[in-house]
């Protein structure tokens, strides 16, 4: 049974899917952006630190535990905000990063990435490549999690890495994670009416000049995935990216990939982006699986 906190998620998540058919001009996107941090205030617990980062390649935020300021040690754990790649942001999922932070014990880094209208495809995907290149001259190793486009973002930064004989992260968490830019997948039109947060079976995002591509680093979809390392993946059964989750936990059954693979009853796209008792849980054991064999 939904926590009375999960039924009032629902009705707000149904606002913000009424949300998404404006037209997609730079300014409704630049204003949807600013609504996302407007609506998502947040102050940082005493025993976290925010440190920005810009460089000419890295751009982001460390959420440091326990007041430090080095921004080096054993375990990173790199976030991925989603937002279609066009109107999510980092200051808006503060509080999702932090709270998995305090629940993994680990360092974060929140990419700050580009996206459309300012750029497209492989901007993005250059841009979590150079974060993990960064992160990875600080701390001895590098966890990953990522939600929505984030998500998709966290396969192909880690095929990538696979592709090029480069070191991998340890460990890798997805949550309603994104594996083919058509939009065609069955849950996209079953469940179109049952997800409250997002739009089903739509134009693809514009963010991909060819979202047909059977790149890989497009839609995941088409990934091999021997050798992947061990894999978290949750969604909600009533998402329109259903679909999507289960069919990344099979690629990876069958390529010898350790998954675990939870979907939520009656829950919905990214759930946890809500403060209520069902992401609590999720965040306890998406910390847990993250902690896992990656003693600081």
């Amino acid at each position: 049974m939904l926590s009375t906190q999960a039924k009032q998620a629902i009705a707000i998540a149904k606002t913000i899917k009424a949300q998404q058919d404006m037209p997609l001009t730079t300014t409704n996107i630049l204003q949807a952006r600013a609504g996302a941090d407007q609506g998502n205030p947040f102050e940082f617990p005493a025993n976290v630190t925010l440190l920005p980062v810009a460089t000419d390649h890295v751009n982001g935020e460390f959420y440091l535990l326990n007041g430090q300021v080095k921004a080096t040690g054993k375990t990173v754990l790199m976030f991925l905000h989603g937002g279609a790649y066009m109107t999510g942001t980092v200051k808006s999922r503060r509080w999702l990063a932090v709270n998995l932070a305090l629940n993994c014990g680990y360092d974060t880094f929140s990419v700050d990435y580009r996206q459309y209208p300012e750029a497209q495809h492989p901007a993005a995907q250059n841009d979590v490549e150079a974060a993990y290149a960064y992160l990875q001259q600080r701390y001895e190793q590098v966890v990953v999690f990522g939600e929505s486009a984030g998500a998709c973002l966290a396969l192909t930064l880690t095929l990538s890495l696979k592709k090029q004989g480069k070191s991998l992260p340890a460990r890798v968490s997805v949550f309603s994670p994104v594996i083919s830019q058509l939009n065609l997948l069955t849950s996209e039109f079953t469940n179109q009416e049952r997800d409250p947060m997002l739009l089903g079976a739509g134009a693809p995002v514009l963010y991909f000049k060819e979202p047909a591509s059977l790149d890989p680093l497009v839609s995941p979809i088409y990934g091999d995935y021997t050798g992947f390392p061990p894999l978290m993946i949750n969604c909600g059964t009533e998402e329109v990216k259903y679909d999507d989750a289960v069919i990344l936990n099979q690629l990876c059954q069958a390529k010898g990939v350790p998954v675990i693979f939870k979907a939520w009853q009656d829950l919905f796209h990214v759930f946890v982006l809500f403060d209520m008792p069902e992401t609590q849980v999720a965040l306890r054991q998406i910390g847990d699986f993250l902690k896992m064999n990656c003693n600081d």
